[in-house]
């Protein structure tokens, strides 16, 4: 199965492109936290089923923008509001190359706050089920060719 850290290391890297002299963090950051910068985390996972062997599963990846903030936390709104579109721009595509997969983008939604601005793009791809690999193969069949029997 393809792996959620993968598929937030591939937003991740995205966002460093468009924002090369950011910091991108992956984990919340107590102290020493810089802005502007982001943080790209994993929001819900549906997993679904698609047949015998197979899931059907929505990731959603969210990507939250910090700008400069004052002494009461407020940021400058209309900044927020730019990267916000930015960062939904990133994924108004099809889809997203994680390894050898394409996932494509179902969902793209933008929240600006007075201090923060969120993008939430869930991604939606098939992957196999976990197990399928050990299960026995199916073995001999035999078939009986030729008109029915009684006839």
């Amino acid at each position: 199965m393809l792996s959620f850290l993968a598929i937030t290391e591939a937003v991740k890297g995205l966002v460093e492109e468009r924002y090369p002299g950011n910091t991108v963090y992956m984990e919340r950051v107590p102290v020493d936290f810089a802005r502007p910068s982001f943080l790209v985390e994993l929001g819900p996972v549906e997993m679904l089923d698609a047949s015998c062997g197979c899931l059907e599963v929505k990731a959603t990846v969210v990507v939250t923008a910090f700008v400069e903030a004052d002494d009461y936390y407020n940021s400058h709104v209309p900044d927020l509001m730019t990267r916000m579109g930015a960062v939904q721009e990133l994924f108004a595509v099809d889809g997203l190359q994680v390894e050898d997969r394409f996932l494509h983008v179902t969902a793209n939604k933008g929240n600006c706050q007075f201090d923060y601005a969120e993008t939430s793009v869930t991604f939606q791809y098939q992957d196999d089920r976990p197990g399928g690999d050990e299960w026995p193969l199916m073995g001999e069949i035999q078939t009986k060719w030729g008109p029915p029997q009684g006839e």
